[in-house]
């Protein structure tokens, strides 16, 4: 296979990545690295299994102290604040340390941006500070939760900060308290706000969008994939804060923050069902389901074993679970259960139905429970065992998506798009081999997840598990395999164009060919993810600029 690699004129294997980039591994040269959008955050699952918000550093413009857009610079009395970008030389051994020269006239002189966070969760602040004067600095790093103070040296010092957030809005800051003839002299880079009792690893942000998602899945390790999801929304509010007045809870009541949940933090909460003999649920206040909608939980067993998740308020469709076995009971509509390690699993039913009374809940069963409608259901319990819970969401989509936290209000995580145009050189442009190797997590088979293009119209699809050439973007002149993908299910899929002569090779074996279709065309563009409703995870594209053999296409297409 490297050989076969070292073949190619492009090689994409998710690996590396910064805002609005994913490297290509060919060419070296930097030539074949893709762009990226998506301007929100979104969630992946981390190398440790576990689900993390992307990019997990909060702050924006971490790296640069001067963009008073961003960061607040704020002296009492007769303080000063003066920063000066790109004065030394960085922890990474870059020119991109900010000087921060402060005086205090009275009381304090600070730098700070204001966040919104969730009340309560646990976050770590950690900033790299090293100290210009031969005298180290006593520095602040202060927050709505906690102060500390650090005294600094000459050298460079990664400082952390761990708390829990007493408010929904906080103010991270480099602070100089002390005498009034106090001053402060430093080198500054590298702020970071993390989820979390420790500090991840560095990550640079600017504005913080366009971040590309490099996703672990079954419980993390192993290779990345390059997750790329249409647009979606989380009509569930409050969706980590159990414990708040949105969730109503019947027969049962909440304490928060209870249990380790999958972002790995001390942020679960726990349902708990009273000795009322009745149904024991937690729902949501009323959303507009205005189309097939997919609500999703994470949800862990305390000592009670099988759950439901339901739409309660409409026509009550519902799936139910076993979280002792990971599987899925019985459901009026379509039900899936994912499991995520240590005991969680995400529990997810699709249903369609629409209007404006819709609510999402989860209801705890009985052990006697073996099937049926839950809301049904009446038992006491014994007001201690219950379940874990936390991540709800309802998405209007026939699948559910990578996990969107919300507070007060609905969030929305934007479409993710690759691409790279003015590559023609990497294209071959009488002959060639396109190759993707993905994860295809979409129910409909008809989309498009990768797509070749060039100024006069042509176009070469990877249309579902199959492959199209059309002539002027409009007219189909091949067509191959393009139906009977199942979701969930890897396939790598080659597809070779030439005059007279198309192959397509999926999982090792020969789907097609066609000899007749001619073939001319100025390519030049590369996309993946190029239409709406689709969510895969690419493991792998490549771009070869002449034809492969037939032993060589089920070598590479071989799993």
């Amino acid at each position: 296979m490297s050989t076969l690699l070292e073949q190619a004129s492009l090689v994409l294997i998710p690996s590396g990545y910064k805002e609005d980039v994913v490297y290509s591994q060919i060419p070296t040269s930097g030539a074949g690295d893709l762009s990226f959008t998506r301007a929100s955050n979104g969630t992946r699952i981390n190398s440790a299994g576990l689900v993390e918000v992307c990019p997990w550093n909060l702050l924006q413009y971490s790296e640069d102290f001067t963009n008073t857009s961003i960061w607040t610079q704020d002296a009492a009395g007769t303080g000063t604040i003066s920063v000066t970008a790109n004065y030394g030389v960085a922890p990474n051994g870059t020119t991109t340390a900010d000087r921060v020269q402060m005086t205090k006239g009275s009381i304090y002189t600070q730098i700070y941006q204001t966040m919104t966070v969730i009340s309560g969760a646990q976050y770590t602040l950690s900033v790299y500070l090293k100290s210009l004067s031969g005298t180290p600095t006593i520095t602040t790093l202060y927050n709505t939760a906690v102060a500390g103070t650090k005294t600094l040296t000459t050298e460079w010092v990664r400082y952390d900060f761990t708390f829990i957030a007493a408010s929904s809005t906080i103010y991270p800051m480099i602070a100089l308290y002390g005498s009034d003839s106090a001053s402060m002299d430093v080198l500054a880079w590298g702020y970071q706000l993390n989820i979390g009792s420790t500090a991840k690893p560095y990550f640079p942000t600017t504005d913080r969008l366009n971040v590309p998602r490099l996703t672990y899945q079954n419980g993390g390790g192993g290779c990345p994939s390059l997750l790329l999801e249409k647009q979606s929304t989380n009509l569930a509010t409050y969706s980590e804060q159990l414990d708040n007045a949105a969730w109503i809870k019947l027969n049962g009541s909440v304490t928060a923050n209870i249990a380790v949940s999958p972002d790995g933090t001390s942020n679960a909460d726990a349902f708990i069902p009273n000795t009322t003999s009745g149904v024991h649920a937690l729902r949501s206040n009323l959303f507009n389901q205005s189309a097939t909608a997919s609500h999703s939980w994470f949800v862990k067993a305390n000592g009670y074993t099988k759950i439901a998740v339901r739409e309660s308020e409409l026509v009550g469709n519902y799936a139910t679970f076993n979280l002792a076995t990971g599987t899925l009971i019985s459901t009026n509509q379509t039900g899936s259960i994912q499991n995520l390690g240590n005991g969680w699993y995400r529990c997810t039913l699709v249903d369609t139905t629409t209007g404006v009374n819709a609510q999402t809940s989860i209801v705890v069963l009985p052990d006697s429970y073996t099937s049926g409608d839950p809301i049904v259901v009446n038992w006491s319990g014994d007001g201690t065992q219950g379940v874990f819970a936390w991540g709800a969401q309802v998405e209007l989509s026939s699948y559910p998506t990578s996990y969107i936290p919300t507070t007060s209000a609905s969030a929305t995580r934007v479409a993710d798009a690759c691409f790279k145009t003015g590559i023609s050189s990497l294209i071959g442009q009488t002959e060639g081999v396109l190759f993707v190797d993905l994860v295809w997590n979409n129910p409909i088979e008809d989309v498009v997840p990768l797509d070749i293009t060039g100024s006069d119209g042509k176009l070469i699809w990877m249309r579902g598990i199959g492959a199209q050439f059309y002539g002027n973007g409009t007219t189909l002149i091949v067509n191959i395999g393009v139906n009977g993908a199942v979701q969930g299910t890897r396939y790598k899929i080659a597809f070779l164009y030439g005059a007279n002569d198309f192959k397509l090779y999926r999982n090792g074996a020969l789907i097609g060919t066609d000899t007749s279709g001619t073939f001319t065309g100025s390519f030049s563009d590369i996309a993946l993810n190029a239409v709406i409703n689709q969510s895969n995870l690419f493991n792998q594209v490549v771009l070869f600029k002449t034809k492969l053999t037939d032993a060589e296409l089920i070598a590479l297409t071989t799993i």
